[in-house]
């Protein structure tokens, strides 16, 4: 397994930048969360104040009950480094576009856009060929990734019970290129050299359906207090995909007989994704105080990839802490005292191993809500992460990070019958 960095400056990434982890597996997934779950740590799928949208239960949906539209981007500021060297990289991409309204009376339904998954990477190692004036150069990128398009309904069951389900399709193409570059000496002038290269480049196309269902339950302890119960069950899906491969050899700059060999034109085959589940607890003070804990397991041990195989993952864990607070929503006097703040922590394991070292993830985060009109149904949301991926044991990559997301809710009463006295 190789993981490294090229050096500085080297790699102009993708999507949220060069991230050298996103080489393994199936690569980087995005989180469902919206905004101001982010702000809390992720954490949220037993949370919902029909405010926000909650974008890891689809049975709180129900709780939303004007037509909302919600989109959100994410941008990031990466530094990594292998102990050795380091790189510093940037990126950006659209985090999520929904628009939810209600159905019924007790349904609530939404259509969303946002990434599913990405690769954006590039690994370069040199070495001498032994007893040679000769040295190699190994190259590997990735680049690409998938979407979601899902709709997602909430019902409200009872006076507090919640259900839910999501169905998803998710498609997109990955791209993986392998390069193998010999430096060969002129045996006239040694400070001279004829590159060979060999490149091997890889295509999966993936399609297919994903589903998650939902329950979520609000019981009332005391006059003003709520102890809230959810959870979600992502199910296994198995992506149909096809591979492509061709193969192309440089002299210099200039391939081998001007063209490149196609090895497989298209094969067809599957990717196996894990299922998984998330429970969560919030202690609620409505629009005053929310306390609220996640945690959730995703049974990567199950994954299979396009060659049937499971490259040694295992079954993770993620957990969230979150509060929200609000010193007064109803203020008159003071703007800042109705805004809801919120700040949370986060910790997150992979499913990979790297040189017998675990790679988790930990990072704090906090925003608040801003509200753009006087009804306080639209908000302006602003949330930051600083956190870290990955260690320096046996030269691995330690990813630093600082992101910021900005999300805007914009709701309105729609799809209401006027009455007229």
């Amino acid at each position: 397994m190789v993981i490294g960095l090229v050096s500085v400056g080297a790699a102009q990434g993708q999507g949220l930048g060069n991230s050298p982890y996103s080489t393994l597996g199936f690569g980087e997934i995005y989180s469902p969360a919206t905004v101001p779950q982010q702000q809390m740590g992720g954490a949220g799928v037993s949370y919902a104040n029909g405010l926000f949208v909650n974008g890891l239960n689809p049975a709180l949906l129900a709780r939303n009950r004007v037509t909302t539209l919600d989109v959100a981007v994410v941008g990031q500021l990466k530094r990594l480094s292998d102990g050795r060297q380091q790189q510093q990289v940037a990126g950006g991409t659209i985090n999520y576009l929904s628009l939810v309204f209600p159905a019924g009376k007790r349904w609530t339904t939404s259509l969303n856009f946002m990434p599913y998954g990405f690769l954006d990477y590039e690994v370069r190692q040199l070495r001498l060929i032994p007893n040679t004036l000769y040295f190699t150069e190994y190259d590997y990128k990735g680049s690409g990734g998938t979407t979601k398009v899902a709709w997602a309904n909430g019902f409200r069951l009872g006076s507090q019970l919640y259900a839910g389900l999501t169905t998803s399709y998710v498609f997109g193409n990955v791209f993986r290129e392998s390069s193998t570059t010999t430096f060969v000496a002129d045996p006239n002038d040694a400070a001279q050299y004829t590159d060979y290269r060999m490149t091997l480049t890889e295509q999966l196309a993936h399609h297919d359906f994903m589903f998650k269902g939902g329950l979520a339950y609000r019981h009332k302890i005391h006059d003003k207090l709520y102890l809230n119960v959810g959870g979600t069950y992502d199910l296994p899906a198995r992506l149909k995909t096809n591979r492509y491969q061709s193969q192309t050899a440089y002299i210099g700059e200039n391939p081998v007989g001007g063209t490149t060999d196609t090895l497989i034109a298209r094969q067809q085959g599957h990717v196996s994704l894990p299922g998984g589940y998330r429970i969560g607890l919030t202690l609620e003070n409505p629009y005053k105080l929310a306390l609220t804990a996640d945690f959730g397991v995703e049974r990567w041990g199950a994954y299979r990839d396009f060659s049937g195989n499971n490259p040694g993952f295992a079954n993770t864990i993620n957990a969230g802490l979150g509060v929200e607070y609000t010193p007064d929503i109803s203020s008159s006097t003071s703007l800042f005292r109705r805004l809801p703040y919120r700040f949370g922590v986060n910790y997150r394991q992979f499913p990979y191993q790297v040189k017998s070292v675990s790679v988790s993830e930990m990072s704090v985060t906090a925003g608040f809500s801003l509200p753009l009109n006087r009804s306080g149904l639209s908000d302006l949301h602003l949330g930051v992460s600083l956190g870290q991926r990955g260690t320096l044991q046996q030269n691995l990559v330690r990813e630093q990070f600082f992101r910021v997301n900005l999300g805007f809710t914009l709701s309105e009463n729609w799809f209401f019958r006027q009455v007229v006295d």
